[in-house]
């Protein structure tokens, strides 16, 4: 499997637009992406793709508050319950053995798939 700088700002590009195109925090295309593509093992994958979120999140976030299109009271409702729900995940997903964590985050990535298409 190829893997290198190129590959990995692929990676970060992809990641970018999806963010900005379909306010994702790339976490859907990164975890796969580095999985799959980079045989990162999927709990590293997991965390770097968080710490990747940061700097692509803030990218997008300050160009939809150029644009107007942010709405503050949900960011600050769900940013603090997002912070507790954050630090618990991260500590929960490393007591979940790999299979497990990959099958789930699958199942999840088809349903959120599935119910987009039919809504």
């Amino acid at each position: 499997m190829p893997t290198g700088p190129l590959l990995y700002a692929t990676i970060g590009l992809l990641a970018g637009l999806a963010s900005g195109c379909f306010g994702i925090g790339g976490g859907a295309l990164i975890v796969p992406a580095l999985t799959l593509l980079c045989g990162v093992p999927y709990h590293v994958a997991v965390g770097t793709s968080l710490a990747l979120i940061i700097p692509i999140s803030l990218a997008g976030s300050f160009t939809s508050w150029r644009l107007h299109t942010v709405e503050w009271k949900i960011v600050l409702a769900c940013a603090l319950t997002g912070i507790l729900g954050a630090i618990l995940g991260s500590l929960l997903i490393q007591k979940i053995p790999e299979l497990i964590a990959r099958r789930a985050f699958a199942l999840f990535l088809l349903y959120a798939a599935w119910r987009l298409w039919t809504k």
